[in-house]
């Protein structure tokens, strides 16, 4: 059998755009008179994946019609099906030296250079339009929204051409191009390929659903993902150790391949387990196992929308079978492997362990049930969840942290992060994610309820969070009425290793109502206006802030100075005011 007897690539050809010897040379030959583009972790990936021909039909990142199309119809302008935007962010002094025509040299966060661009166009986003087409939402505390809220406007289009891919790469050995892939298909003669696509370890009910699959395909590829994944996701590190082992004991050698998929996660559900079916064609596999909510995250997707995408589209126009399976559990009654169409037992019968809850028992040094996961599985798990690098501070971007001032409407919240932004404007920027513009950007059509203010805080930690772990100085200035709600926040900051310092703006109500000049609290007071923080609503005063200031008492400078020290004495900007004092 011959590798044009496999599967065809998506769009009919397999794209190649790995640079021949002497291309790579006339590359580095030129590449120090060319405008430097630094690629972050997802367009590094989605780079590999177009050079290799993984992402075929794609030669180079989107131009502005391919983008509008794949996010209004999940098509390309030629019709070709493609549900994810592939696009290479700039910012405005990069996009202001580049110009249609020119070349960019593509270097990664490390400054080793990957290859070239061949400018097409430069368009600009609007990054919560894409969001509500990728990932059917606007809130930031979607990963993919976060994302993209952290992410340049402009875009740049063009042809890639990519150097050949370094030898170091993690999992280089398992980590095989398309061509190497369906290569090592036809070498073992096989005509139809079940895939599986993972970003978890594989427990006893994905090993069930990859060999029930392997009951109708010549073999088996294990494809897990090892590019970018949430910050709360098992390492790739651990589950390749977790899939190595699983594959020498408990599956067919001669029918079974374990290769890493080098694509980052956009937890974008639907349209990414699409996009895991075309590109997986283009590995020559013909079959590929979607699950329940797949590439799904938190409550954003229905159940099964990931399966209901492929009926959108003729099965010639997606080219691979998606083996739609039910969820499977462990039943206690029935003392096996089920799912709901074979299992007659209430709920209550089922092993089913979500993953906070297999953490909390891999951190507390207990063992997972050999019905739920293969002890060697259990084993490589507790040891990474135990051992003294899981229960290390994480590593923080180089001086992010957050200022988080909370107080009553008027109290001076945003007059303050704004002074201390002017202050410290000669050495460092600061990011003011303001209460008032946070609700008109991303928090629109949220009420005044106590579910929705705590939504409306969480979305401001979250992106404070994002902006303070990439090295990003931010000021919250929102009222963040709610004790517990504020705690939360401040827990998930520093469980990320970001310093994060409460600043609670206190002034009585008397000195409030007399200036506000809009004359909201003189409205509220007297009934005309419901739900209104500090008169109708609650507002539950920190018991211990890290800073206290009057602003009723005291003008802003002084109050200003109180939150300096209290930065400086935690390392955060200047010299600590004790080191002052010794000196």
């Amino acid at each position: 059998m011959t590798t044009e007897e496999l599967v065809s690539p998506h769009g009919g050809a397999l794209v190649d755009r790995i640079a021949t010897v002497s291309e790579a040379a006339d590359i580095r030959r030129r590449v120090s008179k060319l405008t430097s583009i630094a690629l972050d972790g997802r367009e590094l990936a989605d780079l590999e994946l177009i050079a290799t021909g993984a992402a075929s039909p794609l030669t180079g990142f989107l131009g502005s019609a391919d983008y509008r199309s794949v996010l209004e119809t999940l098509r390309l302008v030629d019709g070709t099906v493609w549900p994810l935007p592939f696009t290479l962010a700039v910012d405005e002094e990069t996009r202001g030296r580049l110009s249609k025509g020119s070349e960019a040299a593509l270097y990664d966060g490390d400054g080793r250079l990957w290859g070239v661009i061949r400018v097409q166009e430069i368009f600009e986003r609007d990054p919560l339009d894409e969001s509500r087409h990728v990932y059917k939402t606007e809130d930031p505390t979607h990963p993919g929204v976060a994302y993209l809220l952290s992410r340049p406007r402009w875009l740049v289009a063009g042809d890639i051409l990519a150097l050949p891919l370094p030898e170091n790469l993690p999992f280089a050995d398992r980590r095989l191009t398309p061509r190497q892939l369906r290569e090592e298909i036809r070498s073992r003669g096989w005509r139809t390929v079940a895939g599986f696509q993972t970003r978890n370890p594989i427990h006893r009910a994905h090993e069930h659903l990859t060999k029930l699959a392997l009951e109708f395909a010549d073999g088996l590829v294990i494809h897990p993902l090892v590019g970018e994944t949430k910050n709360d996701d098992v390492p790739a590190a651990v589950r390749f150790q977790a899939y190595e082992v699983l594959v020498d004991k408990y599956y067919p050698r001669d029918r079974t391949l374990l290769a890493a998929f080098p694509a980052a996660m956009r937890y974008a559900g639907p349209r990414e387990a699409l996009f895991h079916a075309l590109v997986r064609k283009n590995y020559g596999i013909t079959k590929l196992i979607v699950g329940r909510d797949h590439a799904g995250v938190g409550k954003f997707y229905g159940p099964y929308e990931a399966q209901e995408i492929f009926d959108r589209f003729t099965a010639a126009e997606v080219g691979v079978t998606p083996l739609k399976f039910e969820p499977t559990f462990f039943c206690r009654a029935c003392d096996a492997l089920a799912s709901p169409r074979t299992c007659p037992h209430d709920p209550a019968s089922r092993l089913d362990l979500s993953g906070s809850k297999v953490r909390e028992l891999l951190r507390n040094g207990r063992r997972l049930p050999s019905q739920f996961t293969r002890p060697e599985i259990a084993e490589i798990l507790r040891e990474h969840y135990s051992g003294p690098v899981a229960v290390a501070a994480p590593k923080r971007a180089s001086g992010g942290f957050i200022v988080w001032f909370t107080g009553l409407s008027g109290a001076g919240k945003s007059t303050l992060s704004e002074a201390l932004s002017r202050h410290l404007s000669p050495d460092r920027s600061l990011e003011i994610l303001d209460g008032d513009e946070v609700r008109t950007h991303l928090s629109k059509g949220l009420g005044f309820s106590r579910e929705d203010r705590d939504t409306n805080i969480r979305r401001i930690g979250f992106v404070a969070r994002l902006l303070a772990r990439n090295g990003a100085a931010v000021a919250t200035a929102a009222i963040s009425p709610y004790a517990a709600t504020r705690a939360e926040v401040r827990a998930q900051a520093e469980a990320e290793g970001i310093p994060f310092v409460e600043v609670f703006v206190q002034a009585e109500i008397e000195a409030l109502v007399a200036r506000d000049v809009k004359g909201l609290y003189k409205k509220a007071l007297s009934g005309e206006i419901a739900h209104f923080t500090g008169v109708s609503d609650p507002y539950e005063a920190p018991e211990n802030p890290d800073v206290l200031v009057r602003s009723d008492r005291e003008p802003v400078e002084e109050s200003l100075a109180r939150i300096v020290e209290a930065l400086e004495d935690r390392g955060l900007v200047g010299e600590p005011v004790a080191k002052r004092r010794a000196s």
